[in-house]
């Protein structure tokens, strides 16, 4: 990432936009760092609990098709972008959950998030949205049940 920004940066210098460029940059930071200090806060008070009797009965590997479901209803409600994402489901795999629920969260998370949905109505409109959905719905579910199928062997 660090080479591919100064790349960017040494042709935005060349263009004469490298300093909007930085003040861009600077107005994104400030406005993404409170939520990742909040979302670094939350992964580290989760990393600190021992939730691992509680996961493995919600999401461990012995949960099966419940595990998976909660684990894509989880990727759904989460909030944020990838700082979020990221290190909870780090968190869950850390903490016993199973390859296919926590597989299954990130696909949520990824296809599904509902924060994402207001933007997307706005840009894209209604039908474009209940074409996704009808489109994706299962996704989760499939790739939760085939990371499960395919590698709950691999322990993490």
């Amino acid at each position: 990432m660090g080479i591919i920004a100064l790349a960017i940066f040494i042709y935005a210098y060349t263009k004469g936009v490298h300093l909007q460029g930085l003040e861009n940059a600077q107005k994104t930071g400030l406005k993404t760092l409170p939520l990742l200090i909040i979302a670094f806060v939350i992964v580290g008070l989760v990393s600190s609990l021992d939730l691992s009797n509680s996961l493995s009965a919600m999401l461990g590997k012995e949960s099966g098709i419940k595990g998976i479901g909660i684990g894509a209803l989880a990727g759904i409600l989460t909030p944020g972008g990838p700082f979020v994402a990221m290190p909870l489901a780090s968190v869950l795999l850390k903490s016993g959950a199973g390859i296919g629920a926590v597989v299954s969260y990130f696909v949520a998370w990824a296809t599904w998030e509902m924060m994402r949905t207001p933007f997307e109505i706005g840009f894209l409109g209604w039908k474009f949205i209940l074409v996704k959905w009808c489109s994706i719905i299962i996704l989760p579910l499939i790739a939760g049940l085939t990371a499960r199928l395919l590698f709950s062997w691999v322990n993490f």
